[in-house]
């Protein structure tokens, strides 16, 4: 019962790939999570440069992280609209208006 209580859940959430380009997405942001830990690719120990004056270590970190902005930035564009119960209500000026200490 559990197991189908997360699956309904999993399918209603953001990262259930629906479509084909959430799917793309999902697989962008798994594979990045490896891809992170450049320690195990031993670029640490390297001394090559890139284009002659950027080591590749950082030329990497600035490549990840630039992928990770074109990632959240599909995310955003992707993501559906809030439904109505969870826009902020504006209260009313007659709650505004009374003094915070009760009735006076």
């Amino acid at each position: 019962m559990s197991v189908s209580i997360s699956v309904d859940m999993l399918k209603g959430s953001f990262w259930y790939p629906q479509t084909v380009p959430r799917a793309i997405l999902l697989l962008g942001v798994l594979i990045m999570i490896p891809l992170h830990q450049s320690e195990l690719l031993g670029l640490m120990s390297t001394s090559t440069l890139v284009f002659g004056w950027v080591p590749l270590q950082l030329a990497y970190d600035v490549t990840l992280i630039l992928s990770g902005v074109v990632v959240l930035y599909a995310m955003y564009r992707m993501a559906p609209e809030p439904p109505e119960e969870h826009e902020p209500t504006i209260e009313s000026d007659e709650s505004e208006a009374k003094p915070a200490g009760g009735e006076q």
